[in-house]
């Protein structure tokens, strides 16, 4: 068992106020000005954030806020998030997080479960979905709009900048007050409320303390000394997942405030090209969808002009072959820069010095040029994916986490990095594999309990002896190093009728980076076979039927925005009837059926007029199936898929 220091046995808040001291001058948050009424033309210090942070918390003890109040927080990532959520826990109360694209039932249930007396929101249009069901959440007192020059004549509402009036006019009241109750704080209090995504049913609120959050720093403080990935006030990092989430939350802002790294935000993950190159960060984390789209999108590129395709797979060859000089005997790589490329013969490293040049240079400009590492939230990267982007020098990683532990329990390391795993058990957290596979920890991390669900906390906190085990719900495999691979969520294990345990990830992760097919939602419990709801690349085959000349209905087309974009949701019967659509898509099921067992194969499938969203309540506001929920509002296509003659193919339905 590894020294834990728990971050010098600081809060939080304890932690912000030491770097807000160490680095009073060093930027601690950048921003598109534009995007915040110029608010201190896009920069502002330690310091001045700590004054930001000061004011908040004034205002709030001016409001009448007590000790353990909660305050709800519906917002896109933005430096008013990180400011409010501080100016929250420095005067003992309790961010509780909601992602901003919620349904007004899915708010309501969160903001009066957690009998919130305040709430962040962050733009107009979700203010208007919150006063629509004010008086149906009975606690909620007053909605604050981040932003500081917003003016609204509605009693239930004021702006970021009245609150920040407000703390600054009551200073020399509430100053005090402010600094007894910092003081005061232990780790043992309540920090924040993250509620899980629901998958499976409802969401539950995982209640995380300073001591949860503040283990967790130090213990990935030693992963990253160790794999010689250490952090320093020197570093940046784009913020581009939503804070409201438990990994965004811990391995961008609570880093940031640990080591004094600037926290830069992107607007959205739809402009992060623009983002990369305009804040050119050292360290981010991404949705693996984010790289696979990278990937096709490089190679759509190149394939349109045959001269840079075959320079561009030269390079991707060379740079895979001078990779395989990295790995040792149990193909774990070395990805830092302490790697001696001498070993290395002479004339590989003079073709990779070429490829540099031409192919990943330009690449790495588009991450903006200073890229160090990055770690993937959410489902892996596929291997061949993982590879393709070590190869060319960016070492994208895979981590392994839940809200229940305060983000990160495993670590890959950038000097002993096995591709295609979680990596090993991070200091200070102990594993077991339960017959069934299920990974279980105990030690430094983990949640209090759920809120107002001690059933549901039993269930997965149980006790043998003195000893807390968390039962998480992943099934996992380890190997001979100790390094982990997920196979997936217990509950999303498929059971055929003939007794075969088939995992959905793996059949799924077949088309990460299928330019034909967008989503894939595989089922067959208790059914004689596996089958699937596609939902095809509506922009692919839009492009492709309009260049051949193909006709479809473009009036009965949808759009909505997803990730800051206009996307096409919806299209028309005709549309997925073409021919071409069927055949590619067969094929392209048939090809990856190759990949898998026979037993794991897509024997049936119906393609999908419709994509599965957040608005339609089929997705997590992380981009997760809500298995339930697509095996109801498709139960009579499913029953007709398995009525099929299971020799005959797939079928094109709403």
């Amino acid at each position: 068992m590894g020294q834990v220091h728990y971050v010098n046995g600081q809060t939080l808040c304890g932690v912000f106020y030491r770097t807000a001291k160490t680095f009073p001058d060093r930027p601690a948050q950048r921003f598109a000005p534009e995007r915040f009424d110029h608010d201190h033309n896009g920069e502002l210090t330690w310091s001045q954030l700590r004054e930001r942070v000061e004011l908040i918390g004034c205002g709030l003890l001016e409001m009448g806020l007590e000790i353990r109040d909660r305050v709800a927080m519906a917002s896109a990532n933005s430096p008013y998030w990180t400011a409010a959520d501080l100016g929250t826990m420095c005067v003992g109360g309790v961010t509780t997080t909601i992602f901003p694209t919620l349904s007004l039932n899915e708010i309501r249930y969160i903001v009066n479960d957690s009998e919130s007396r305040y709430m962040y929101v962050g733009d107009e249009k979700i203010l208007a979905r919150v006063l629509e069901g004010f008086d149906s959440m009975p606690t909620l007192q007053k909605v604050i709009v981040l932003r500081l020059n917003y003016v609204s004549d509605d009693p239930r509402v004021m702006s970021l900048g009245q609150l920040i009036q407000m703390g600054q006019d009551s200073f020399n009241k509430n100053i005090s007050l402010y600094h007894h109750r910092l003081r005061n704080l232990n780790l043992s209090d309540w920090a924040t409320i993250i509620y899980t995504s629901g998958t499976t049913g409802e969401g539950k609120g995982a209640v995380l303390t300073h001591y949860s959050f503040c283990t967790r720093l130090d213990t990935i403080d030693e992963c990253y000394a160790q794999g010689n990935m250490r952090l320093d006030e020197n570093d940046v990092c784009l913020s581009v997942l939503p804070l409201s989430h438990v990994f965004e939350r811990a391995c961008a802002q609570l880093l940031c405030m640990s080591y004094g790294c600037c926290m830069c935000f992107a607007e959205s993950p739809s402009t992060i090209v623009a983002d990369l190159a305009r804040f050119r960060p050292t360290f981010f984390s991404i949705v693996p969808r984010i790289l696979e789209k990278v990937y096709v999108t490089l190679n759509n590129t190149m394939s349109a002009d045959p001269k840079k395709k075959k320079i561009f797979d030269w390079a991707c060859k060379v740079g895979r072959e001078a990779l395989e000089y990295r790995a040792d005997d149990h193909g774990r790589y070395n990805l830092s820069p302490s790697f001696d490329p001498k070993v290395m013969p002479p004339v590989l490293r003079l073709k990779l010095a070429i490829a540099e040049k031409l192919v990943f240079s330009k690449i790495k400009a588009l991450f903006g040029g200073r890229f160090r590492f990055g770690f993937t939230a959410g489902t892996g990267v596929g291997l061949e994916l993982q590879l393709f982007f070590w190869a060319m020098g960016l070492p994208f990683l895979q981590g392994y986490g839940l809200t229940e532990t305060a983000s990160s329990l495993a670590c890959s390391k950038l000097d002993l990095a096995k591709p295609g795993t979680l990596g090993q058990a991070q200091f200070g957290s102990w594993w077991r594999l339960a017959d069934d596979g299920e990974i279980q920890v105990t030690g430094i991390g983990l949640m209090d309990h759920y809120l107002n669900k001690p059933e549901a906390t039993a269930e997965v906190m149980v006790m043998e002896g003195v000893v807390r085990w968390f039962k998480t719900g992943d099934v996992a495999e380890m190997d001979e190093d100790g390094f982990y691979r997920m196979v997936d969520r217990k509950k999303a294990i498929i059971c055929t009728l003939n007794g075969k345990n088939i995992a959905p990830a793996k059949v799924e992760g077949c088309y990460a980076t299928s330019q034909i097919i967008e989503q894939i939602f595989t089922l067959g419990d208790e059914r004689p076979c596996i089958a699937a709801l596609v939902v095809p690349n509506f922009a692919y085959f839009m492009e492709q039927f309009d260049a051949q000349g193909i006709d479809y209905d473009k009036s009965v087309l949808k759009y909505a925005e997803i990730n800051g974009a206009p996307t096409c949701v919806e299209v028309g019967d005709d549309f997925i009837r073409q021919p071409m659509l069927r055949t590619m898509i067969d094929a392209e099921i048939k090809e990856n059926n190759k990949l898998v067992e026979d037993f794991e194969g897509i024997k049936q499938y119906e393609i999908l007029r419709t994509r599965f969203t957040e608005e339609n309540g089929q997705l997590t506001p992380t981009a997760k199936y809500k298995k339930h929920v697509l095996l109801k509002d498709y139960a009579e296509v499913i029953e007709e898929m398995y009525r099929r003659d299971p020799a005959g193919h797939g079928a094109a339905k709403a």
